[in-house]
């Protein structure tokens, strides 16, 4: 079995800023401008975290938010759709369009307006990751509460929790339910 390769720097930083977010975290909303400056020196990246002030994190919550939408919808167009309206929103400069036979590949926007460095990149390497992978790649916990947003880089694409904790508590819990009945 091949490794898999490691993510671009500017999609590791999209999901820390993702995963700011957790409800089996206390308190679930972590995001800060430290926690982001600290991701950006790990991935090599302060040109686009150094510059973040406590005034942007209203934005850099929104821009969370929006993202999460992309994962959390429920097929492929509809993930295109929601990450373009986002691309747009951020001004990345590019759109995600299906070809003829059905690919995905990045295409400019008409005109990007001004926005911060930081939500296009995060945003562009999103389409760039679905455009390589496909949005079915895109996906939210199947473990209750959970429902953080992953990106699925099994070989089989058959990923269905965020993490090792929430497919044992969904493993647990499944087996007390089998045993519960038996």
């Amino acid at each position: 079995m091949s490794a898999v390769p490691p993510l671009e720097p500017a999609l590791r930083l999209a999901v820390a800023l993702l995963h700011s977010y957790w409800v089996l975290q206390d308190p679930v909303d972590q995001l800060s401008v430290a926690r982001l400056r600290a991701a950006g020196r790990e991935l090599g990246l302060t040109e686009l975290t150094e510059p973040l002030g406590d005034a942007d994190l209203p934005r850099l919550r929104e821009l969370r938010t929006r993202l999460y939408q992309v994962f959390a919808a429920p097929d492929p167009a509809t993930r295109v759709a929601t990450l373009n309206e986002v691309l747009t929103e951020v001004s990345a400069g590019t759109a995600v369009e299906a070809s003829p036979d059905g690919t995905l590949r990045l295409t400019p926007l008409p005109r990007p307006g001004p926005t911060g460095p930081f939500a296009a990149t995060v945003t562009g390497a999103l389409a760039r990751a679905a455009t390589t992978g496909g949005t079915d790649r895109f996906g939210v916990c199947a473990a209750d509460p959970c429902r953080a947003p992953y990106l699925d880089r099994t070989r089989a694409g058959r990923q269905r929790y965020c993490c090792e904790l929430c497919n044992n508590r969904a493993a647990a819990a499944a087996y007390r339910n089998r045993t519960r009945r038996g």
